[in-house]
């Protein structure tokens, strides 16, 4: 629920700026730290749950250590739920115009 809140806000308000990733050899596991400035010229170090594949960020003006790197997935996963919304509606139209065609065709014979 936290991550479609952080979503939620940084469309609704979120900056994207340039940022800087760096690994963080003080943390066990397999980390990144962005560092980013503000409009406000704001040195800012924040963690952010994925490392994206471009080098921006959107941040969130009110929190700045509140982060969101955009990845590739996401906007896979987005265009995958585009092609069964599709997909779905195509199927539910598709199948009376098969009855109807299929109908049509019975009755020449």
């Amino acid at each position: 629920m936290a991550e479609l809140d952080t979503r939620w806000v940084m469309w609704r308000r979120g900056v994207t700026v340039r940022a800087r990733f760096e690994f963080d050899h003080a943390n066990e596991g397999i980390s990144h730290i962005v560092r980013f400035r503000t409009l406000d010229g704001q040195e800012v170090t924040a963690h952010p749950a994925l490392r994206g594949r471009r080098d921006e960020i959107r941040y969130d003006p009110e929190e700045p250590s509140r982060v969101l790197a955009p990845t590739r997935v996401a906007w896979l996963g987005i265009a995958l739920a585009a092609f069964m919304v599709t997909g779905f509606w195509g199927v539910v139209f598709g199948i009376p115009a098969a009855l109807w065609v299929i109908e049509v065709l019975l009755m020449l014979f």
